[in-house]
This record gives C-alpha cells, structure tokens and sequence, in this order.
C-alpha cells in the first residue's frame, strides 16, 4: 500500500512537472512557430490523456486494457516530445509516477523500464553517432534502465518493510497485553493455588483459594475486554445486517463500484466470534474486488436460516483459475494470502469457504457458518 503523503505526490507531480516544461518551452522557443506549435500540441495530448484517465469510472481505472493503453500512450508522447525537445527528458519523472503507482508488480517494470529508454534517448541527445556515441548511448540506457527499475522495486521494497514492522509492531503490543495481564494472572493463580496445597490449616487454605478465584476472575473479564477491543467497530454500533450494509456502501461510495446488499431470513443473534469472522470475510473479499477483479457491480447476499448463516459475494469481474492460485496461497507475495485468511477465519468458527470462478465469469465467495 502506497504511504497517503506520496500518493498526493503522485497525484500531482504530472501536472506539476508538465506545466514547469511548458513554461520553460514557451520562454525558449516564444517567436519560433515552427517549433512551438508542435511542442505544445504533445503537451496538451498528453495532459489530456491524463485528464481523461483520471474522470474514468473507477473500474476502469484499474482495467488491465486500459491501463496499457494508457501507459503507452504516455510513453508515446513522452518520446514524441523528447524527439522534439530534449529537455522533456525531465517529463519522465511525471511519467515513472504512473507507471510505479497505477501498475501492479512486476508488470510495473516494463513500463519504468520503457520509460528508463525514453530519458536515456533524451539525455544521449547531443552524442554522435560515431563509436565513441554509440557507445555512451548505450550505457545511457543501461543506467538508465537499472536506475529506474532498482528505484521502483527499492520502492516496493520498502512498502513491504514498512508493512512488515506494521504488523510486528502489533504483535509486540499484543505480546505486551498479554504478558501484563493474562499472563501475570495465571501465574498469580497457580501460586495461590499452590500456597493453598501447601496452608496448615483450613483457613488459609480458603483464603488462598478465594485468592485465586478472584484471580481468574480479573483474568476472564480482561480477556474480555480484549476481545471488545479487538472487536470490529462497526459490530460496536450494529449488528452484523446492519454493519454488512454499512461496509457495502462505504466501499461503494470510496470505489465508484456498485453495491448491492441482499439480506434474507430471520435475524438472529450470532455469537460474537462468528459476526466478527463474517464481517472481515465480507471486508477481505471486497479487497480483493477492488485490488485484482475490475468489476463493475457487486453483490452481497446473507442469509440465516436454521442450519446456519451463509455471506456470498459475487463480482462480474474478469475472474481467476481458483486452482492456480493454491500453489501460492502459502506465500503472502504471491498474491493468495487473503484467500488463505478468509478460509482460517471461517474454520476458526467451524464453517466453510467455497471459492467458484472462471477466467472472464467473474467469482463468487461464500462463506457457510453452522447454527
């Protein structure tokens, strides 16, 4: 996930860099039709197509198809301006941004290392074409080329680090609740169970045994309190219906990807384990809608009934081979890992998870919990 304060830099570095060229155009070539002219039509091509990229529907966005469409057209231009200008050689920089931010890895370094070719071409300008040019031309490109590349996957490198400290960090604060309070109080019960094995006479071994049971008693409504604390807020608020409904128009709203919500049967109180392990299901399921399926319309359906309570989500997304995916449901980097969740989540609450989709015939997740 990209840090929010670079992703605002993404978002404006095209623009900002793009009218910084302009303006220095204009003041070198003001009076040169000739060359300005031309110039200037590359310039309004490609900030219209970036424009345009950015008033797409959401799902669009993040269609495979359109974004290579999109990113070669940017790369097109890139060239086609570099061509005419050398100095739009600093217009990659607007350029590497897209590439790094809107195109999944690993795919991401063709396009950076595309656009490592059009800065090379840009700074190799002024060189011969003699043996002596032709060779610095291409260790241009070859630096070129392992710069930009090595900057993109140091990026993505660093996310993953980032990410990585994120959740060590909350394991040692849940190492630490444990340790202060479960942990001590056990180990304040066997001693007082132990110094009432040991007590001479019935007296202190009551009270030692009283002891202990107020002991555990703290225990239980300490781990109590941490399973409220670790308890999703919008159960907090509502009961699972009404949070499943929330949670699909939020992310409806965030995504331009429509929602829908279909509740069926007798609303029941569910154990709190059970709407929790629901609820995240729902929440990693639409994840992976947004990140991987360029769907256009979703569908949410719950129902309770005797036997139990079943949450399906359906997308018409483009769909996957559920089967290919298992080989890398182990590897987090592999891209599976939430699917490996969804399915311990489930199991952890004695249900089952069933995943059905097709390459072009979208996917379907659905999650089955006995009464």
């Amino acid at each position: 996930m990209i840090d929010p304060r670079w992703r605002t830099v993404l978002v404006f570095a095209p623009y900002v860099v793009l009218g910084v060229m302009v303006a220095f155009t204009v003041a070198v070539r003001w009076g040169d039709a000739r060359l300005l002219v031309p110039t200037l039509a590359l310039c309004a091509a490609y900030g219209a197509l970036v424009v345009c990229f950015r008033l797409l529907p959401p799902p669009l966005r993040r269609n495979g198809a359109v974004l290579s469409v999109f990113m070669a057209g940017l790369i097109a231009l890139n060239l086609a301006l570099v061509l005419q200008e050398s100095w739009f050689g600093f217009l990659t920089i607007a350029t590497f941004t897209f590439a790094y931010s809107l195109l999944d890895w690993p795919w991401e370094l063709l396009a950076v290392g595309a656009t490592a070719v059009v800065a090379a071409v840009a700074q190799s300008s002024s060189l011969g074409h003699d043996a002596v040019g032709i060779a610095g031309t291409i260790g241009i490109l070859v630096l070129n080329v392992v710069a930009m590349c090595g900057l993109s996957w140091s990026l993505r490198l660093a996310e993953r680090q980032v990410q990585g400290r994120a959740t060590e960090a909350e394991r040692s604060r849940l190492a630490r609740e444990i340790h202060d309070t479960l942990a001590q109080g056990f180990a304040g019960i066997v001693t007082q169970l132990q110094a009432a094995e040991e007590a001479p006479d019935e007296e202190r071994r009551a009270r030692h045994a009283a002891a202990a049971l107020a002991l555990a008693r703290d225990g239980l409504a300490e781990a109590r309190r941490s399973v409220r604390a670790l308890r999703p807020a919008a159960l907090d608020a509502a009961r699972l219906p009404e949070a499943i409904e929330q949670l699909a128009r939020n992310w409806s709203a965030r995504t331009g990807i429509p929602a829908d919500v279909t509740l069926a049967g007798a609303a029941r109180s569910l154990p709190m384990d059970v709407e929790v392990a629901l609820l995240r299901t729902a929440q990693e399921a639409l994840a992976n809608v947004e990140r991987h399926s360029g769907a256009h319309r979703v569908r949410l359906d719950l129902r309770s009934t005797a036997a139990g309570t079943r949450l399906e989500v359906r997308d018409d997304g483009r769909g996957f081979e559920p089967a290919g995916l298992e080989d890398r449901d182990t590897h987090p980097d592999g891209g599976g890992y939430g699917l490996v969740a969804m399915r311990e989540r489930i199991a952890s609450v004695a249900g089952g998870l069933v995943i059905e989709s097709r390459p072009g015939h979208g996917t379907a997740i659905r999650a089955e919990v006995p009464a």
